[in-house]
């Protein structure tokens, strides 16, 4: 049931809203004082609050605040005479939702209520769409890397602010699992995150996907649609391969962003914009603004912390650890048999150039438990031409100096896991994010023997 508490100090407000509030759905909680109506917050769970400016003893704006601190998420409408309102335009700037100058309209509280009711719903669709969006496409960020070491770090440091960033790097190497990393390490992180894919929107319909639009805007228009800028609320957008974006909305995304305001198309009104700015390119946008094709006037106001993201074949010490976490992700997904990689298997990953990046990667690993599902390990035979063509590759020198180096390293970590879970393999692999047969496997692999005389499945 829907739960909306009025703060006003008149009784006759209270009745008033009372009245036009009351469904067999909805109910209406009173307040007289913001004390009182704070107490109410703390203690309920509360879908909408309409709240007066002028109270006695805490005015509205002091109680917005107040609940803010409770709860940012809470819409709160401002009740308001006409002469009060630069207070009510104070209060939008702290958070309000909006405002209602009195004599009330009651067609417009009800439109209103909905309105609010319907960008509640929008925005859980989107939260829990994003999740299911990251957890069907194995979005976890897997490394050993300095370089990607560094990338994180550099995301962890941009989170708490609202300062735009610019992420780049080739196609497929993870540029969205990086801002998905610093909208979940900042202060929105329980708010929506909306990727838009500036390639594969019709130039025809960017306007509309963005901005939204009202009913009636356009032939086709037959209600009112919120664009991604509205969807996304306090959130994070996600502008990705923005150098594909037209050049006409580059300067409306211009305008919102020094402005951070935008209006839906057929619309007068101005909402805010509250969502913070990511984007992403493949493209040497210095030379696209270069070539007149990108407005150099809207890299800077994107490009404020640059992060790039290097290709796999920068950090190769990275391509064996994606490699089994797909391995793991697609194995779980289609009970597949398959334990490992053999060591072969494992030299041609590490030697082959990865053109594709991580998204290659993961596209191989799923082809070949699609085929190969009902075997214990990969071989050489089971992989694509254009990679096997590495197992006859001269591999000495220094990347075979390399490879050990990767395998020294792997074999130690095991070994600390173990003797930190005192060879208990199951504590020892979820500690290492593998499958158990996974690292029985690695065991056997390397020779790896308890010295102690305990049962190593304990």
């Amino acid at each position: 049931m829907r739960k909306i508490l009025v703060v006003d100090d008149e009784k006759s407000v209270q009745e008033s809203l009372r009245l036009v509030l009351s469904s067999d759905n909805c109910r209406v909680l009173m307040a007289s004082s913001g004390k009182e109506g704070l107490n109410i917050i703390t203690n309920d769970d509360i879908d909408i609050v309409f709240l007066d400016i002028l109270m006695p003893e805490m005015d509205g704006i002091s109680v917005l605040k107040e609940i803010k601190k409770i709860n940012t998420d809470i819409p709160v409408v401002m009740l308001t005479a006409v002469s009060r309102l630069s207070t009510a335009i104070e209060a939008m700037k702290l958070g309000a939702y909006d405002y209602l100058t009195k004599p009330f309209d009651v067609e417009e509280i009800r439109l209103l209520v909905d309105k609010i009711y319907e960008n509640l719903k929008l925005k859980q669709k989107m939260i829990i769409l994003s999740d299911e969006i990251e957890k069907t496409s194995g979005g976890t960020i897997v490394f050993e890397s300095e370089e990607m070491a560094n990338v994180l770090s550099l995301g962890r440091k941009a989170a708490p602010h609202d300062t735009s960033v610019l992420i780049t790097g080739p196609t497929g190497v993870g540029k969205e699992l990086v801002a998905r990393f610093i909208h979940k390490e900042s202060p929105r992180r329980n708010e929506p995150f909306i990727p838009i894919h500036c390639a594969a929107i019709p130039e025809t319909l960017f306007e509309s996907e963005i901005f939204g639009y009202e009913r009636g805007a356009f032939t086709g228009a037959f209600k009112s649609k919120p664009g991604k800028l509205e969807v996304a609320g306090r959130g994070t957008v996600f502008f990705d391969e923005v150098g594909e974006m037209p050049a006409g909305l580059q300067v409306k995304l211009l305008r919102v962003l020094q402005e951070r305001k935008f209006s839906k198309i057929g619309s007068n009104e101005l909402l805010p914009l509250e969502a913070r700015i990511i984007a992403a390119t493949s493209k040497d946008l210095k030379k696209e603004i270069e070539s007149g094709k990108f407005r150099e006037d809207l890299f800077y106001r994107l490009n404020v912390i640059p992060i790039h993201v290097p290709p796999l074949r920068e950090r190769k010490q990275d391509i064996l650890p994606i490699a089994n976490y797909f391995l793991s992700f697609f194995g779980s997904q289609m009970s597949s048999r398959v334990k490992a990689f053999s060591p072969e298997v494992e030299r041609c990953f590490v030697q082959y150039d990865w053109p594709g990046n991580v998204r290659e990667l993961k596209n191989i690993i799923e082809r070949i438990l699609v085929l190969k599902g009902n075997k214990d390990i990969i071989d050489i035979e089971d992989l694509p031409e254009d990679i096997k063509q590495f197992s006859v590759r001269d591999v000495s020198g220094d990347s075979d100096s390399f490879f050990a180096k990767v395998e020294a390293f792997e074999k130690s970590l095991i070994i600390d896991a173990l003797e930190k879970f005192s060879w208990n393999k199951s504590k020892a692999a979820e500690f290492l994010k593998m499958s158990r047969r996974i690292l029985s496997y690695k065991v056997e692999k390397y020779g790896l023997r308890r010295k102690e005389k305990e049962n190593s499945d304990s």
